[in-house]
């Protein structure tokens, strides 16, 4: 295998390689925003008196924040209202996290509840990682120096490789119990009682008792 030196290249990044010159050109990144542009996402749309209405019911209580998009059946209407609702119940300003822009249907029940607004995070590519007998280009949102491009070696060294093949063997989420000691010594004897089965079938029932009536 022949590897290409200097990073990915536009064409790679691209769905497809570029054929002409012409078609290299089209394979761009989009242009910068100019300061207009970029400043209108800090501006919050204007307020209609249904709003006005909505931002009193959460800032005094009986409309509860979580429940604004349900009740008003538009993710980007509730996102306003809840942020102008926590300037007011805190008396500080959101003028520098952006606003418009974003696809707030698009996190409903998914990554983010009560949003109000969203921040830029950079993001760089990693790959192309073989996987599964396809090839991915990794998008990877990151502040952290160096993580793109070890991620990156690491695809090359898998692709060098042969390839990494991916099983699913459950889906889920857990949720477990975190207990503090006064000394590494009394966490010590804990790890050695849990290690009697009996006895870590006692301790599971008293945590389970306590997280079903916390």
């Amino acid at each position: 295998m022949m590897e290409k030196k200097g990073g990915l290249c536009a064409a790679e990044i691209c769905s497809g390689p570029a054929k002409s010159p012409a078609a290299s050109l089209a394979c761009t990144l989009a242009p910068v925003p100019s300061a207009r542009a970029v400043s209108t996402m800090f501006q919050t749309p204007l307020l209609g008196s249904d709003d006005e209405e909505v931002i009193k019911g959460v800032v005094s209580g009986d409309i509860p924040s979580y429940s604004l998009e349900s009740k008003l059946a538009d993710c980007k209407r509730a996102a306003v209202i809840r942020r102008e609702a926590l300037q007011r119940m805190t008396g500080r300003s959101l003028e520098g996290l952006p606003l418009e822009g974003f696809d707030y249907e698009s996190i409903l029940g998914q990554c983010c509840e009560m949003p109000v607004g969203y921040v830029q995070i950079p993001v760089g590519v990693a790959g192309p990682l073989l996987l599964d007998g396809k090839e991915y280009t990794v998008p990877m949102a990151t502040t952290e120096g160096c993580l793109v491009a070890s991620t990156n070696r690491g695809c090359k060294a898998i692709y060098a490789s042969g390839g990494a093949s991916s099983v699913l063997l459950r889906d889920g989420m857990t949720r477990a119990p975190v207990v503090r000691f006064g000394t590494a010594k009394r966490a010590a004897e804990l790890k050695f009682f849990t290690e009697d089965p009996a006895n870590f079938d006692t301790l599971g029932v008293v945590f389970n008792r306590f997280l079903f009536f916390s």
